[in-house]
């Protein structure tokens, strides 16, 4: 059976617009999760731990990912980079994997983590509390919002800067 050119030529922009709209997607991710990288990073600056976090002034800042998610592999380019002084050290983990030294810890599930009380967690989520994490970032009309859980930070011992604490929602 043939087809006209007509349905040849509208096949053809289909099978374009698909592959445009799936580049949209795929854009749209990637710039999500460059936004959240960004915010992590500056969290990372606007955050302080309890004494006795790091053992001297040139330890490492461990940023914590588990999973394989974009936001954890956007993450991976903060290797390097420096926060308060430290350099920060990225280190992906299995879900099971202890956290013990981690100061930031990105987790699908903040609930059941394990390691020390000083890690400042940060989730993912649609909604704009989670109560487990310490920070959710979550997308709220089209923009990368956060909010902190000021009681969880508290009780770890961390101190999130008031600058901070005016961004979130």
């Amino acid at each position: 059976m043939r087809h006209c050119p007509l349905q040849r030529m509208a096949r053809i922009a289909l099978h374009g617009l698909i592959g445009l709209l799936a580049a949209a997607v795929v854009h749209a991710e990637n710039s999500e999760a460059d936004i959240k990288a960004a915010f992590i990073y500056n969290f990372a600056k606007f955050v302080e731990w309890p004494e006795g976090s790091f053992t001297d002034s040139k330890d490492r800042l461990l940023l914590c990912t588990q999973g394989d998610t974009v936001l954890g592999r956007k993450l991976r380019l903060l290797a390097g980079r420096e926060a308060q002084g430290r350099t920060i050290e990225v280190r992906p983990l299995s879900v099971a994997e202890a956290t013990d030294d981690c100061h930031i810890l990105l987790t699908p599930s903040p609930g059941e983590t394990q390691g020390r009380n000083a890690t400042l967690t940060i989730s993912e989520t649609t909604s704009t509390a989670r109560q487990s994490s310490m920070i959710n970032l979550f997308v709220d009309a089209n923009r990368v919002q956060f909010s902190v859980n000021l009681p969880a930070t508290q009780q770890a011992g961390i101190k999130v800067s008031a600058r901070l604490l005016q961004l979130a929602r």
